[in-house]
């Protein structure tokens, strides 16, 4: 028995890696490409754009797996059945449980990998993406620096670089200072480079030409070989507060929100919903190969296939899994019907482990009388 479910999980394993790569890969793109504008603007490097599209990895893949999963269970028994393999099993003497048996330790597998997701890697991910975010719309050098273009990166602030080298070297580099109306400043330098300094950052420009006009209405000039610029006041007055979003949050700060934070107040239906979500979104994996053993299992034989019931199953799951989702959102503003995304995967695997295992005579008579069953 145990090469028999060996064998079995062997067989199921490339379909699942398959679907997996699969649907992450499409649903990867499409989410890789809304952030190509922030790069684009941002002038990052692609080092930047595709450790930016890992962080989302985790998060697709709690969706994912358990589709996949889904997909490849109905796949690998439908091949099983059209090849006759479960007639043999059948014939042998195996049973519908020993036939699920290397499904289910999929399922746990699965689940297992759903549940380090959705409690650990997916909220890493999302506030290491957003803290990169954060950086990149705070960096002074791309809020500031288009290279052969006039920005305005504030009102009454105007830059000039005519080109930045590799080294991060800005040269021809012109900033008209307006906004203090009664001495604009003018500053002229061949060449400047940002740094950080302990005390905040710093453009540090070389063979400057400094002009202001005073309030008296002369022009001051100096020229120096160099002079640090500090460029945090044009980072206003504070930078603002980063709110962690459902999906930034670990279980614990889902489940138990600071109620003294007037966003974790506002939203504790929202962080209740989201917790308890990823707590119960690994049982779908056990009800997807539920659903798959009877689309195959149950009823009639057919050796033509079971095109017709794996298109009926799909959408079965499809639908549960948009029920789910659906209560979950409910949930959101009525808490006490959290219960139900428990409920949900329960009950419906239920109903398939009884029709499966319990109920073989009345799905005969509701399909037919069979002509021969692998499993009679």
């Amino acid at each position: 028995m145990r090469s028999l479910t060996k064998y079995i999980m062997k067989q199921a394993m490339a379909p699942l890696i398959m679907f997996t790569l699969v649907l992450t890969v499409l649903v990867w793109l499409t989410q890789s490409l809304q952030m190509l504008d922030l790069m684009i603007n941002r002038q990052q490097s692609t080092s930047t754009y595709i450790l930016m599209t890992l962080y989302v990895l985790p998060s697709l893949l709690t969706v994912i797996l358990p589709f996949a999963l889904f997909c490849a269970s109905l796949f690998i028994l439908h091949r099983l059945s059209t090849d006759s393999e479960l007639v043999v099993m059948s014939s042998a003497g195996v049973s519908p449980m020993a036939i699920a048996r290397p499904m289910f330790v999929l399922a746990v597998v699965v689940a297992i990998i759903n549940l380090l997701l959705n409690l650990y890697l997916m909220p890493s991910g999302y506030r290491e993406m957003k803290d990169t975010v954060f950086e990149i719309r705070s960096d002074i050098a791309t809020n500031m620096i288009r290279d052969g273009q006039f920005t305005n990166p504030m009102p009454g602030l105007t830059v000039y670089n005519r080109k930045t080298s590799r080294e991060g070297v800005l040269q021809n580099l012109l900033i008209h200072d307006n906004r203090d109306k009664e001495q604009p400043r003018t500053y002229i330098a061949k060449t400047g480079k940002f740094v950080k300094a302990p005390e905040g950052s710093r453009l540090i420009m070389k063979q400057v030409l400094v002009q202001r006009l005073e309030s008296s209405g002369n022009l001051s000039v100096m020229t120096s070989q160099e002079y640090p610029l500090d460029i945090t006041q044009f980072l206003g007055d504070q930078q603002p507060e980063i709110v962690r979003d459902l999906t930034e949050r670990y279980l614990h700060e889902l489940l138990m929100p600071d109620m003294n934070q007037r966003w974790d107040t506002l939203n504790k239906g929202r962080l209740l919903a989201e917790g308890h979500n990823r707590l119960a979104s690994p049982l779908y994996n056990f009800l997807f190969v539920l659903i798959a053993l009877c689309a195959t299992l149950a009823g009639s034989f057919n050796r033509r296939g079971y095109a017709s019931r794996i298109a009926i199953a799909l959408v079965i799951g499809l639908v549960i899994r948009l029920l789910g989702f659906g209560i979950q959102s409910l949930a959101s503003n009525t808490p006490a019907l959290v219960v139900y995304q428990y409920l949900i995967p329960i009950f419906f695997s239920f109903c398939c482990a009884y029709i499966l295992f319990e109920l073989k005579p009345l799905m005969k008579e509701f399909f037919g009388e069979p002509a021969k069953s692998p499993l009679s």
